[in-house]
């Protein structure tokens, strides 16, 4: 995308998104679709909106030989994961499977349809730009998904938009040939799961864009996770004890 850090996975008019949900403890979903955050929710006590920017943060700090988006395996969907939410790489086109073994507890943060700027780009001047730049190009989309084949509603209300944040251009990373810190906004539509119980878990993701104004950002991905959820330490010694 040359010097616009600006990635674009589809925009959602006509959507269907589909999860599963699984009883936690301590955990409430939204009253759409529990089991799911919603925008106006604060997981682990931070706004969900200053998730996009984590999410963010983390895929532009991954070197681009070490990225999960390009040339997947099931090692570098650990890339740079830390805390409580464990975030998954997007996919920009074409039918492709990923394994990703996930620690038990970790909600899981993927975008759906994305966009992020930063005040590095020409003809940035104000953080007005900075904005439109973000959502520009998050439209004419289609998306589907299932998570175990239950589906959620509503996501078209899940749209977030980031306050503004600082972000880091790593050496040969993914997106930009700037390397420095730089002001950005995030914007877009993502699935954010609590934390799922132990065992096998597929995510199917399928987006297309058709634009009529730019057709730069058309094209279709259909993308599938086989997340393994391994159980705790403690929850598998008191297992053994038991057994």
């Amino acid at each position: 995308m040359g010097l616009m850090v600006k990635h674009v996975l589809c925009w959602v008019f006509a959507v269907t998104l589909a999860i599963s949900i699984f009883p936690l403890p301590n955990v409430s979903g939204d009253s759409v679709n529990p089991g799911v955050y919603g925008p106006n929710s604060a997981p682990f006590g931070i706004p969900y909106k200053n998730w996009l920017a984590k999410w963010w943060q983390w895929s532009i700090s991954i070197p681009a030989s070490q990225h999960p988006r390009e040339n997947y395996t099931d090692a570098k969907c650990a890339s740079n994961q830390a805390g409580p939410v464990w975030f998954l790489a997007d996919q920009l086109g074409g039918r492709e499977e990923r394994t990703c073994t996930i620690p038990a507890g970790k909600a899981v943060l993927i975008p759906i349809l994305t966009g992020e700027c930063a005040n590095n780009i020409p003809g940035i001047k104000n953080d007005q730009d900075l904005r439109r730049c973000a959502m520009e190009g998050d439209e004419y989309g289609v998306i589907e998904a299932t998570v175990d084949g239950v589906k959620i509603k509503d996501l078209e209300k899940y749209r977030a938009q980031s306050d503004f944040f600082n972000i880091t251009h790593v050496k040969d990373n993914l997106y930009e040939p700037d390397v420095g810190t730089f002001r950005a906004v995030a914007d877009g539509f993502y699935v954010f799961l609590e934390p799922l119980p132990p065992g096998k878990h597929d995510l199917d993701l399928k987006s297309s864009v058709l634009n009529p104004v730019d057709p730069s950002f058309n094209y279709n991905a259909d993308w599938t996770y086989h997340l393994l959820v391994e159980p705790s330490t403690n929850a598998t010694n008191a297992a053994n004890k038991s057994s």
